[in-house]
């Protein structure tokens, strides 16, 4: 139901976005842009929800791939261009603030829709029990973490005191993606609520388990796997896969576990 909801409101916000982003354009009262927006969004999150009940692979699908979920983000790209466009010609103030409105909300909404989408995905592919679990410590920066967001803050405070409503909603959106962000990659916690960082080895591949959601590395994108520096390392191309001792106290054991579920033709690990 959860993933329901996500899909509709990501829908019915992109949806909302480009009926408001047009209308933005006329000389129609801003009540007349308000109330059609709304009816945009409520129309395609009932619409989208009714889908996805329908297309019980949806979020599988979604999830499986990094193009797909990447994809779910970039529909705010021509959100983007518009505003930029606009800053650059005559187009009025209202349609600025409603393709960078539009954009934020539909890039945040997005990546959230994606994360829960890989989440329903990892759940697919490893369906059975875990090989073996360690408890994993995601890395965290509280407080550059409060920094950042008391410094966002401040700046979207003091542009919507002067009127600049573009900058005080790009600020906001940062601030907002980061706390999403934040919650996704389990650098924060709200309480005990969620599931209890983990490490797992199934046979389909290495599964990062976060508080609220997790994602799988596959032991065919593996090209090598090794302890070094008090660092155990994953290798896979752009997107190596790094564990401090800190965050996972056995390093050595968890190798030797990866090496066991490695295909055919992977190096064995080296301790460098």
């Amino acid at each position: 139901m959860a993933f329901r909801l996500a899909f509709g409101g990501y829908v019915g916000v992109l949806l909302a976005g480009i009926v408001a982003s047009v209308l933005a354009l006329t000389d129609r009262p801003s009540i007349v842009v308000l109330g059609a927006t709304v009816v945009a969004l409520l129309s395609g999150c009932l619409v989208a929800i009714a889908l996805a009940r329908h297309a019980g692979g949806l979020a599988v699908w979604l999830g499986g791939t990094r193009g797909r979920r990447s994809a779910i983000v970039l529909l705010a790209g021509p959100f983007g261009m518009a505003t930029a466009a606009s800053l650059v010609t005559a187009f009025p103030s209202r349609f600025t603030n409603a393709t960078l409105g539009a954009g934020i909300v539909v890039a945040i909404v997005g990546a959230v829709l994606g994360w829960m989408a890989q989440s329903r995905a990892v759940n697919a592919v490893t369906g059975d029990e875990p090989a073996a679990t360690w408890q994993w410590q995601p890395p965290s920066s509280p407080k550059l973490d409060a920094v950042l967001l008391a410094t966002w803050a401040l700046l979207g405070a003091t542009a919507a005191a002067s009127g600049d409503w573009a900058e005080s909603m790009l600020w906001a959106g940062l601030a907002a993606f980061w706390v999403c962000s934040s919650l996704v990659e389990g650098r924060w916690r709200v309480g005990s609520v969620g599931e209890t960082p983990e490490i797992r080895v199934y046979d389909a591949g290495l599964v990062k388990q976060r508080p609220y959601t997790r994602s799988l590395v596959s032991w065919s994108d593996v090209s090598h796997v090794r302890v070094r520096e008090d660092e155990l390392v994953l290798d896979r191309g752009l997107f190596d896969v790094r564990f401090d001792r800190d965050e996972l106290a056995e390093l050595e054991a968890i190798r030797a576990e990866i090496e066991r579920h490695l295909p055919d033709g992977v190096p064995s690990a080296v301790a460098e």
